[in-house]
Parts: C-alpha cells; structure tokens; sequence
C-alpha cells in the first residue's frame, strides 16, 4: 500500500485512494490528554507539541498530522492578551484594539512555538505524512484583534475599520504562511468567524472572501497546496469558497450529499463525522457515520472529523473512525 503522503497528493490530482485517506482532526487538546500531557506544556513548547501529536499519530495510525494549538496563537503574537490555564485553552482578555502590529519575523510568540512543532515533525513523520499547520483565515484573526464585538459592529457601521484590521491580519498571515512552508509544513487555513453560522453570505463575500483569496495566492505563489476550513453551517457560501482557490474544503456537521452536489466531483471535501459522537457516542454510532460520510462524499474524500477531536474524547471511538478507511473499498 502507497504510504499516507503519496495517497494524499493522488487524491489531490484527481486519482482513486484506497484506502481513502482519514483523520480524525487529533490536536493539541486530545494528543496531550493521551499523552498525560498538561495542555499549557503543548501549547507553549515547540518540542512537547511536536512530541504529542506524534505520539497520536502513531497511537491511532492516521493519515495525516495537523499543528494547532489554539485559535489566538497569532492575536497573541501580535498584542492581545489572554489567560491560560492547566489543561483548559486559553481566553482572550484583552483585544490589541490600537497598536496591533504585524509579527515581521513570522516568529513572534507562539507562533515560534508552531514553525518549531511543524519543523520537528516534518523531520519525524514527513516522508510518510503531510504535516499540515493550521493558522487563522484574515477575517477570524481580524476580529479578534479588534475584538468580535466591535469588529462585527464596525462591519456594519464602520467598514474602514474592519479593513484596517482585515489588511493586517491578511498581511500578518502571509508571513506566518511563508514560514509554515519553508519548516516544512502545508499552511490549513482555519476561519471559524467566517461561519455562514454567523455571518450572512453578503457579508462574507465582501469581507471575507477576498481576503482569504489572496492569502491563498500567496501560498500557492510560496509553492504549497492548501486547505480551509470554516465551522458551522457553511450552506449558505459553499458556492463561493471555491473562489478562494484552496484545494481542500474541510466542511463542519452538514449532509455531504448537499456539499457534493454544490462543490461538484472535482473537489476535495474533507470531514464531517459529528465530533459529538467522538465523546457521547458507540463505536456503531462512529462506524455508522464514517460509512455515511464516504457513501455520500464519494472518492473525492478525505474521512475526518467535523471539526477538532474533543480533548475527552474516547480512544475506541477515534481509533473506530480510522477503522472505517482501513476496511473501505470503492
């Protein structure tokens, strides 16, 4: 059998994979948790994120590697400030609001803390796997700079003000992106704020889009391939996200058959097994859903979670899902 790396780049040029690729999206929260791992160690140590998530890769025999940490990694960098805690993910205490700035080297912070994890993985698993590492969509960045409420206010009554705020988190991703790429690593595109779950579809075609248009060009034009994915219900902009140019759209809790239908067979569709079922569900209830998931994705298909495998989440029902590809054929 092909190893995971070689299965990926056939499904993104249009070949036939089987198995299908499958990962259940294991990050910092559930790979520390396995690992007997405070989560604040992970978070905030190249090495222990690296060291973790490597250790989930090889406990559940998954087809690719992903290195997030938490959603504020790059606000953080750039001037706001949070609380961390133990083994809970940090919160955001304060918005940058004025004097937010672009962290030039790419390196600023924790995002140091990223390029280290990817680059140390990439040495560990790269020949066998991709190692893809997440950063935030320009929009999501934006309003956490600026703070959600106000940045989703100046959208409507201010739009200068969300621009300002979307340039600069657009600019500072370019950057992050570029040395993602030269650790090694396949920039993955996360914009939960980008949801059709809380804006309307007007909204992020003005706001969003663009934005994640150029930050799309500018790792193709850095010589990578890329994904994104957006949380919540997606229905309402599915027919624009392929503008965005990405490869792979990660798609949260919603019927497959209607994002097939929308995006066409030409595209990579990646997910959505509910990540509910991971915590409260039977091994049945998780086989059940990956069969589903491939049935109504077709071959075009990556098998993973909706979104990220929950911390407490339970190991037979992971291991389930990755049990589902192993056993698939077209």
């Amino acid at each position: 059998m092909e190893q995971a790396r070689e299965r990926l780049q056939s499904l993104l040029v249009g070949d036939r994979v089987e198995p299908p690729v499958v990962f259940p999206i294991v990050v910092a929260n559930h790979a520390a948790r396995i690992s007997n791992v405070p989560l604040i160690s992970a978070l905030t140590d190249g090495e222990i994120l690296s060291e973790v998530l490597y250790y989930a890769y090889q406990f559940y025999n998954y087809d690719l590697i992903m290195v997030f940490a938490d959603v504020f990694v790059e606000a953080e960098a750039m001037g706001c400030r949070l609380e961390f805690f133990n083994d809970e993910p940090p919160v955001m205490v304060e918005p940058i609001v004025d004097g937010a700035r672009v962290a030039e080297s790419g390196r600023q912070g924790r995002m140091a803390v990223i390029v280290d994890a990817t680059s140390r993985l990439v040495t560990m698993a790269g020949k066998e796997v991709a190692v893809l590492t997440s950063l935030k969509g320009p929009f999501s960045l934006a309003s956490f700079l600026s703070g959600p409420e106000d940045f989703f206010a100046s959208l409507l009554v201010a739009p200068e003000r969300a621009e300002f705020f979307l340039r600069l988190a657009l600019e500072n991703q370019k950057v992050f992106a570029r040395e993602i790429i030269r650790a090694g690593g396949v920039p993955f595109i996360g914009d939960p704020m980008a949801s059709g779950s809380v804006i309307s579809a007007d909204i992020f075609a003005r706001f969003a889009l663009p934005y994640l248009k150029e930050l799309v060009q500018a790792i193709h034009n850095s010589g990578s391939w890329t994904g994104i994915h957006i949380c919540g219900d997606t229905s309402g902009i599915l027919s624009l996200l392929p503008e965005s140019g990405a490869e792979i759209f990660s798609i949260d809790d919603m019927n497959l058959s209607a994002v097939r239908a929308q995006l066409g067979d030409d595209r990579v569709i990646m997910g959505n097994v509910p990540t509910g079922l991971f915590i409260d569900g039977e091994v049945a209830e998780v086989k059940k859903a990956g069969v589903d998931c491939l049935e109504k994705g077709g071959q075009r298909m990556i098998l993973a979670s909706a979104c990220d495998v929950p911390a407490e989440a339970r190991v037979e029902n992971v291991r389930a899902l990755v049990k589902v590809a192993e056993e698939w054929r077209w």
